[in-house]
């Protein structure tokens, strides 16, 4: 009854295969943990189609009918598993972009702008400009360009839209037919953002299977792979299920064998692993009643306890061989093994100061198994032992090799003792000059095919390598924006020092409310009355002498005179949903903003050490 009692409980236990739990648990890696489950940015599935031939001639019609059965399977099969699926870009969202920026155009210009809108303004570049305009207007790209033109002759308005610039990270990449394909055209990339964080291996798992089964290897020119943090995390808790049936049957196996060989009886083995299988329920209802969860990682090092555990049933086994009384058994080992079950089981219970959440579990894990094993060893054991048909086989027992092996006595021969303290000499000098391996990165497993596809995702994005991911954060949304455009000074700092090549964010299109109306006192202050009527009038004698019509600049006065507010985050929301939504992650009570930073390999340590010391700032890298 205890027996199923102890099962039941240990059957309720949570297993957990998170590969982050072996880390120590501070602060830095706490905040770390946060942002890879919370952040939409990293935990995307990046699908690469691509052209199997490599020499081929680039045939992006096919990658792109490829693709388009691809995005409607997953839709319609996998929509359970993922939150977004992004395939093209939409055309009506870029001019909804567009006309954001128009109708708020102070808010998105900077201190550097207004230098450069100081040269537009000058009458010489003005006549230029105007030239310009005219030549497009009687072009056949004039009726589309004609509302921008008739807005912003000038040109102010191309100042701000250059901060989407910042929006394309590599210049590998580019449009065709609205899907974003590289240069070459050899490679187009979709994007999905999986409805469950990493953790959740067991939802991904069906995720991955299912995208799996919808990439057709049959194509004969076209094949698709996939790379992500997610995929990852599938893979390791696969292998982690794996290898720790694998450590656990070959253990279980070995000590079966061993013990039938010594013993020479086909129940003998059974009947010691009873103590071993009830310590590890025992341990497992413990940890249910403690915390309810176990480390998958932590359980696979059970074997090791596997071989302590089985030393205790082993030594009343073999001692019961010599007394042949039940009494004089349990007289002589119940206080030599509880003595020396405490020390074990103290070392264990001292994992418990370490900051690994892993080694935790393992001390839990190891420590109520050795109690549960050392107890059923001397309660329950003996009943097994002691039965009369276990007495008469017992009363023939002959003494093996393995006994004759047992009783020799190494410690005599001096030649021996010699030998192992040359060894133990040479060992400790050696043993010094041992290294660990830096790269946490190479404590993930990741099959071959996964292995192809992040190779080729890093041929393709050749900065990947180079990416660091800055990540502010704040109570609400302000918070955020406003702790990331400290971040972008900071980063602008080290752009003119040449560490960082590139950054992208939304830095310049998701501002501040206290910036934006900062920004829109730096645009009242700098358009005085008497500025105003200097352009204007420029702008009339040199369009005049254009044929321009005097009602041609109407517009653009009304645009300089407007009285701007800050703009409504409500008519944001399409755009930041469909391009910048993977930037910021909100919840309850905290808000984080990712800043991506392009930078020289040999100077990201400048990065590193730029930003250790900011307490609203955590730095990732794809290397960690």
């Amino acid at each position: 009854a205890i027996f199923l009692l102890t099962a039941w409980f240990a059957a309720q236990v949570k297993f957990e295969e998170d590969i982050s739990r072996i880390l120590p648990k501070d602060k830095k890696i706490e905040k770390l943990n946060q942002v890879f489950q919370n952040s939409k940015f990293i935990d995307k599935l990046v699908v690469t189609v691509s052209l199997k031939d490599t020499n081929a001639l680039a045939v992006p019609d096919s990658l792109v009918a490829y693709a388009d059965v691809l995005a409607q399977n997953i839709e319609q099969k996998l929509s359970a598993y993922i939150s977004k699926l992004n395939v093209k870009v939409d055309d009506g969202l870029a001019l909804e972009l567009f006309g954001t920026i128009s109708n708020h155009l102070p808010v998105y210009l900077n201190e550097k702008d207004y230098l450069q809108i100081d040269t537009l303004i000058q009458p010489a570049k003005i006549k230029e400009t105007l030239e310009e305009d005219f030549r497009t207007l009687t072009s056949p790209a004039g009726f589309a360009l004609k509302t921008m033109i008739s807005k912003d002759p000038v040109g102010i308005t191309l100042v701000a839209l250059k901060k989407l610039q910042q929006l394309q990270y590599d210049e590998n990449f580019e449009l065709y037919e609205n899907y974003i394909v590289t240069k070459d055209r050899r490679h187009l990339m979709l994007f999905i953002t999986p409805k469950y964080p990493p953790n959740n291996t067991g939802k991904n798992a069906l995720l991955l299977k299912g995208l799996d089964g919808l990439i057709d290897n049959n194509n004969s020119i076209v094949t698709a792979t996939y790379f992500g943090a997610t995929a990852v995390s599938v893979g390791n808790a696969l292998q982690l299920r794996k290898d720790t049936l694998l450590t656990q049957g070959i253990t279980i196996l070995f000590i079966i064998v061993f013990l039938g060989f010594y013993f020479r009886k086909k129940t003998a083995p059974f009947i010691i692993l009873i103590p071993v299988v009830f310590g590890a329920l025992f341990s497992l209802a413990f940890i249910y009643f403690i915390k309810g969860s176990i480390s998958v990682i932590a359980l696979g090092t059970g074997s090791i306890v596997l071989g302590i555990a089985v030393n205790y049933s082993l030594h009343v086994f073999n001692h019961y061989r010599h007394t042949r009384n039940i009494k004089e058994l349990i007289n002589d080992l119940a206080i030599p093994m509880t003595v020396g079950s405490f020390t074990t089981i103290g070392g264990f219970l001292c994992l418990q100061f370490v900051e690994s959440e892993m080694l935790k579990d393992l001390g839990l894990f190891a420590a109520f198994s050795l109690i549960g094993a050392s107890l059923c060893s001397l309660i329950f054991l003996p009943h097994f032992i002691a039965s009369p048909k276990g007495l008469a086989k017992h009363a023939t027992d002959e003494f093996s090799w393995i006994d004759k092996i047992a009783s020799l006595k190494p410690e005599y021969n001096k030649y021996l003792v010699v030998i192992i303290l040359a060894l133990t000499i040479f060992f400790a000098f050696w043993a010094g000059k041992t290294g660990f391996e830096p790269d946490l990165q190479k404590m993930n497993f990741m099959s071959s095919s996964l292995k192809q596809a992040e190779e080729k995702l890093n041929q393709i994005n050749k900065y990947a390598l180079q990416s660091v991911y800055l990540v502010t954060e704040g109570k609400t949304l302000e918070d955020a924006l406003m702790n990331n455009e400290k971040l972008v000074t900071q980063i602008e700092k080290l752009q003119d020092e040449n560490v960082v090549i590139k950054y992208s964010g939304v830095s310049s299109l998701i501002i501040s409310d206290s910036l934006q109306k900062e920004r829109i006192g730096r645009w009242n202050k700098y358009w005085t009355v008497e500025k105003k009527q200097a352009l204007m009038a420029t702008l009339v004698r040199q369009g005049t002498a254009l044929k321009f019509n005097t009602s041609a600049f109407d517009n653009f006065k009304m645009l300089l005179d407007k009285n701007y507010v800050p703009v409504d985050k409500n008519a944001l929301v399409d755009v930041r949903k469909n391009f910048l939504d993977d930037y910021i992650t909100e919840a309850p009570g905290k808000t984080t903003v990712v800043t991506l930073v392009k930078a020289f390999p040999e100077k990201k340590q400048q990065v590193y050490d730029a930003f250790r010391d900011e307490g609203h700032v955590t730095v990732l890298d794809k290397q960690y």
